[in-house]
């Protein structure tokens, strides 16, 4: 299993994975290739290991790399275990911290501040110096979430924790902003400066997005030092709906006595910094289901099997200035929805250049020409008219899109969670279909 394609200065460092059955182990490998020519630098490597009974329950693991890529995080998550009697602890995770050359700095077991059952982690960076910072929610406890919810306040707050290493104790810092609630917090740490803290925020408690919060943190003691919050439109949420959708959303707005609002289940994928301080905000419509499909047999017996739904819809991108004032929010609208296959094929590649964002996304023909009030088709993945398709947002937040290339029908399809900007104007792109493997360039003029 593909685990990581990551750009560590003149080299792409590939991780893989494979469950080894005989030993009940869920194996992580290393290889070095050299950017320029993909030429191999050394042998492939195991650097690490899950124990693990059954393939459906072998853990996973998770890469990570510095803002100025001279640190590499490797994050091993152990299999689920299901104990009725289990006692709620303080979570524990496992981190290998490497060089740029993938030597090893330091390793170990970390150890949460707070327990399980309270707490949950969203996602993990390694910083310039090595250590690693964890974002998470803290929830509060029983007897004080009546209290907050009858005066309106959040029931949540967020966490940076940092560790230094695997021996001293992490620190935590609250990111937390009176009557506003924070959703979907991303953290970027740049190669110097401050940490920018981004996300989407409501005033009130409910599945509806109001606009963009945008923080910078101190870098050391990871204060607030500026906040801003921002608000979409009536255009910008509408645009793209059909007339039928418009009155819909309208109609559910009015009937809660709410502001009309972006759909809450947004991701922010990624903050790209501006020269000037700014930074444009990514995020993509992202969620997923499971449906039960039960079949009676001649016997009168019933078979299930359980179906995993991906969708991945529209990507927003606001653009919001050094002092946090939003410059121009714009939307790429797609429709991707898969079953079993861990979405592979859905979500999208970015690359930034000249003042311009590329968008690459598989996309079906019948969207090239959309416009506002169109209906949006769905990507097939075994359709006829499949198409890679490039958006480009510019400096004033005007998009387009074209056909990059149109793939044979049994030819790879590409995946574009697994493409990678490099440092020369170039992008590796990765495509896979059944046993067949492919990568390639695209270069950006």
């Amino acid at each position: 299993t593909l685990e990581g394609l990551e750009l560590v200065g003149q080299n792409i460092v590939v991780f893989t994975s494979l469950f080894d059955k005989k030993n009940d182990q869920n194996n992580m490998y290393m290889r070095v290739y050299d950017a320029s020519d993909f030429s191999p630098k050394g042998r492939m490597e195991k650097i690490a290991r899950i124990p693990a009974e059954k393939s459906r329950n072998k853990g996973a693991f998770d890469v990570h790399v510095s803002p100025d890529e001279s640190k590499i995080l490797v994050e091993i998550e152990e299999p689920r275990e299901r104990k009725k009697d289990q006692k709620v602890a303080k979570e524990k995770f496992t981190v290998k911290v490497y060089d740029g050359d993938m030597n090893p700095l330091w390793d170990g077991d970390l150890t949460l501040p707070f327990l399980d059952d309270e707490f949950r982690r969203e996602s993990l960076r390694v910083d310039n110096d090595g250590s690693v910072v964890l974002i998470g929610v803290k929830y509060v406890t029983k007897g004080e979430f009546r209290e907050r919810k009858r005066e309106g306040q959040s029931t949540y707050g967020y966490h940076l924790i940092v560790f230094k290493n695997a021996e001293s104790e992490p620190t935590d810092h609250s990111v937390d902003v009176p009557g506003k609630f924070l959703q979907d917090m991303t953290v970027s740490l740049g190669t110097k400066g401050d940490i920018i803290c981004a996300g989407f925020y409501s005033e009130k408690d409910t599945r509806g997005i109001k606009g963009p919060f945008y923080m910078t943190l101190d870098r050391t003691s990871k204060e607030i030092k500026q906040q801003s919050f921002g608000t979409f439109d009536h255009d910008f949420i509408t645009e793209y709906m059909t007339e039928k959708e418009e009155k819909r959303a309208e109609k559910k707005a009015n009937r809660k006595a709410e502001e009309l609002g972006v759909e809450w289940d947004y991701d922010l994928r990624e903050i790209i910094r501006r020269e000037d301080g700014g930074a444009v905000l990514m995020a993509e419509q992202y969620y997923m289901y499971t449906q039960v499909i039960c079949t009676s047999n001649s016997n009168g017996g019933q078979t299930c099997r359980t179906v995993y739904h991906y969708v991945y819809n529209d990507i927003i991108a606001v653009n919001i200035d050094p002092q946090g004032n939003i410059e121009w929010s714009a939307k790429v609208p797609k429709r991707q929805h898969t079953t079993n296959d861990n979405g592979y094929y859905s979500s999208y590649a970015v690359e930034v250049k000249g003042g311009k964002i590329y968008l690459i996304f598989n996309d079906t023909g019948e969207n090239l020409f959309l416009k506002p009030g169109d209906k949006i088709r769905q990507f097939e993945l075994k359709g006829k008219d499949a198409l890679v398709t490039i958006a480009t947002i510019d400096g004033s937040g005007t998009t387009k899109r074209e056909a990059l290339f149109s793939p044979e029908r049994r030819e790879a399809i590409l995946r574009p969670k697994d493409c990678t900007q490099l440092m020369d104007d170039r992008m590796f792109i990765y495509a896979s279909r059944r046993k067949e493997y492919r990568f390639g360039m695209i270069t950006f003029q």
